[in-house]
């Protein structure tokens, strides 16, 4: 499962940065300040950013040659990496491939793209392996923001995994599809709304739910109809950044934890997955076929509640979009 790694301070670690840092409550595992190895050729964007880490309370490793990213991150095992992604040659990307092969995907990671480039920002949501996107110029409370409900999430899941929340281990998986499932989805909020409300920020949930799965099931059987839920829940699993949370919490439904996701960032998300679905195609005896999900979402702390009221309110925004859409022509598998 997910765990956050911890290693020792590397000697280039900057000073400012780490004396700011053990001013601050927030800490690490080791209950040390958590370390953010940043990757950034340009030196003037390299301060800039490590200077505000350093007043957010982390501990920094700046960095400006990629090639020293892997050696590096093995000696320190830092809590997050901030890499910088610019073309021609987009050596962050390959940076963080290996970086989570290394880590086996237990330490969060973000691109930092000039908020002007939208082909770089385009390149890294849809070539970047779901690892998160941030402007440079970013400020520094979102950063910090974004960073800790990363690495927050991660922490929270290897805990309920080992039953410290809740007293003994979930059962985390949905035995079709291989994602969380519905109770360990909720207990994912809950935490991820105790940590909003003790730290400020904002999450949001999205409902989804497969377009014509019923008829599929009639008219093909379980076995296809559970197949078509694994597609889906594989193109989900290929689409949403590596700090958020799948699961599968109806018959045809699933929802995704988005942390550190305002209201106004989720239209981009939401175009994003439903972008991914139509590209999308899926074979069922002999023909190809595509298929389209149905979309909802709720923002806390715009909205508030218990976790399931959360997802209900999710699942609802839901309901409403799919009968605006079959009032303009009924839901269906499409045949290519």
């Amino acid at each position: 499962m997910w765990a956050v790694g911890r290693g020792g301070g590397a000697e280039n670690a900057g000073k400012e940065g780490t004396a700011v840092g053990l001013k601050r409550k927030r800490t690490g595992k080791s209950g040390q300040p958590p370390t953010v190895l940043l990757v950034e050729p340009r030196a003037e964007d390299l301060e800039r950013t490590r200077a505000l880490l350093g007043e957010a309370g982390f501990r920094v490793v700046p960095l400006t040659r990629f090639d020293a990213a892997v050696p590096l991150f093995e000696v320190i095992r830092p809590d997050a990496v901030l890499l910088a992604a610019q073309p021609p040659d987009y050596g962050a990307l390959q940076v963080a491939r290996r970086l989570r092969q290394v880590s086996r995907g237990t330490v969060p990671m973000m691109y930092l793209v000039d908020s002007h480039d939208r082909d770089a920002w385009r390149f890294c949501v849809e070539k970047g392996q779901c690892v998160d996107v941030v402007a440079r110029t970013v400020d520094g409370p979102e950063l910090s923001m974004k960073l800790h409900a990363q690495m927050k999430l991660k922490q929270a899941v290897e805990r309920v995994a080992a039953g410290e929340e809740a007293g003994t281990a979930l059962a985390l998986h949905d035995p079709v599809t291989g994602l969380y499932n519905r109770p360990f989805l909720l207990a994912l909020i809950g935490l991820e709304a105790r940590r909003t409300e003790r730290y400020g920020g904002s999450f949001s949930v999205v409902a989804a739910e497969v377009s014509g799965w019923s008829a599929v099931r009639k008219e093909h059987g379980r076995a296809m109809a559970e197949r078509l839920l694994v597609y889906s829940a594989v193109v989900l699993g290929q689409t949403v950044r590596e700090a958020d949370a799948v699961a599968r919490v109806g018959d045809s439904e699933f929802a995704m934890l988005l942390p550190g996701t305002p209201a106004e960032s989720v239209p981009e998300v939401l175009a994003r997955v439903e972008a991914r679905f139509e590209a999308a195609r899926f074979q069922m005896e002999g023909r190809v076929v595509r298929t389209a999900l149905e979309l909802g979402a709720v923002s806390f702390p715009d909205t508030v509640g218990a976790p399931t009221q959360l997802l209900s309110a999710a699942l609802q925004t839901l309901r409403r979009t799919r009968e605006i859409r079959r009032a303009a022509g009924p839901a269906r598998l499409l045949s290519i």
